[in-house]
């Protein structure tokens, strides 16, 4: 039986299955065939500050998500890490599970109102898209055809098509930005939580469906965080509070430049 490895700086989710002196094995996510301790996670890759007490980051049951550093397929041997995960791969990569998870859920619901195989169809649309996520956002986007032209049968297809439009969420994009702000005047740390409170209030009003999250990183540098459904409304949102930024510290003897990262 052919048995499929992840590859090498591959992001996955992890369910840890046993703790050791030495660090945790995981069971992986899509590669259960692998085994229940099919990933190890070194002590020294489980964070990026000092290990004392490895229960203290980790426990037996606890979902995580690893970043793949080497893969023996011959002795079957999985080294990952938690500890080069960034903080936006893992919410990106959380996110990405949800969703898959609701999809498979939403197609198993469909086949057991059409008396179907819930395997069969999953390995038509993971055949076709990699994942059913995608296959679901699809057929979202297009029509119940996509997911019949795939072998789907009608009246599956429709009900997948159903749920999918009806409980699926359209995928999301991060944009990451960085402002640094120096602010002279006597009042600067004001006006610059002004500035960021102000736009934060009337954003929602003008970007509809997208979401805005500002971090202070270590002043003057501020991180800006934008999820919106696609790169251009997320460029959009990125020029704006460039302009809107420009436009405010005008008034103020200020200093404001812009950076991605």
């Amino acid at each position: 039986m052919e048995v499929n490895f992840p590859a090498v700086d591959e992001l996955v989710i992890g369910t840890c299955t046993k703790l050791t002196p030495h660090g945790a094995y995981f069971e992986i996510f899509d590669y259960e065939k692998l085994g229940s301790e099919a990933g190890f996670v070194h002590i020294s890759e489980l964070s990026r500050t000092w290990v004392r007490n490895i229960r203290s980051h980790i426990r037996e049951g606890q979902k995580a998500v690893v970043k793949i550093l080497r893969v023996d397929e011959a002795r079957g041997e999985i080294d990952m890490s938690i500890r080069r995960v960034s903080e936006p791969q893992k919410r990106a990569k959380l996110n990405e599970f949800k969703q898959e998870n609701r999809a498979r859920g939403i197609v198993a619901v469909a086949c057991e109102k059409s008396n179907i195989k819930t395997e069969e169809i999953e390995k038509l649309i993971m055949t076709e898209y990699g994942s059913i996520y995608d296959g679901l956002i699809n057929a979202r986007e297009g029509s119940v055809d996509i997911l019949t032209k795939i072998g789907i049968p009608k009246e599956a297809a429709e009900e997948i098509y159903q749920l999918a439009v009806k409980e699926l969420e359209p995928p999301k994009v991060e944009l990451f930005g960085y402002i640094d702000i120096t602010c002279y005047e006597a009042d600067g740390a004001l006006h610059i939580r002004n500035f960021f409170k102000s736009y934060e209030k009337n954003f929602s009003k003008k970007f509809k469906g997208s979401n805005f999250l500002i971090q202070i990183i270590s002043p003057p540098e501020y991180r800006c965080v934008i999820e919106s459904n696609d790169w251009k409304s997320a460029e959009t949102i990125w020029k704006d509070l460039q302009d809107g930024a420009t436009e405010f510290f005008k008034q103020y003897d200020a200093e404001v430049s812009f950076k991605r990262k």
